[in-house]
């Protein structure tokens, strides 16, 4: 009968092992998926973080060449009325959210990727309007190719509407 009990416990014993080890393995199953799954968006975020500083960096850095040559210029010439919106509006950068907001556009129903295509078209049309403007000022103060005149390889991007 002892020997009946013995093999009884081992099933026991076996079947408890059998439930922790199931218990232990779906747990770490979880943990797992879990940290996968921020590790992949951790990645899939600084991806899109880096390129979109990568855009915003490069037109906030010509729009300052823009800006610089204005203060080169004599402060008694009248620019038109949309460059002088443009000028003031992107103290801040050309920022297209913060103009719709101030407009009281809705953005929130817009997707990500709608916003993105938005800001670089509107960021582009920015750059497009100044180097028009600017252009002839450009010519004259003999200003290098590879300075400010290299804005012509990124303003063809955004097509007229």
């Amino acid at each position: 009968m002892e020997s009946h009990l013995n093999g009884s416990d081992s099933e026991d014993s076996l079947n408890i092992a059998a439930k922790d080890w199931n218990r232990i393995t779906d747990v770490a199953k979880k943990n797992g998926y879990r940290e996968g799954v921020q590790d992949g968006s951790d990645f899939a975020f600084q991806d899109g973080f880096d390129a979109g500083y990568l855009g915003a960096f490069h037109a906030a850095f010509i729009l300052g060449k823009f800006k610089s040559l204005l203060n080169s210029m004599p402060q008694d010439i009248e620019h038109p009325s949309n460059v002088n919106e443009i000028l003031k509006a992107t103290r801040r950068g050309a920022c297209y959210m913060c103009i719709t907001d101030s407009q009281g556009t809705n953005n929130i129903q817009k997707s990500s990727s709608q916003i993105i295509k938005e800001q670089k078209t509107y960021s582009m049309n920015v750059l497009k309007t100044l180097f028009k403007y600017f252009q002839p000022y450009i010519e004259q103060l003999n200003i290098s190719d590879t300075d400010i005149l290299q804005i012509q390889n990124y303003v063809p991007e955004v097509e007229d509407n």
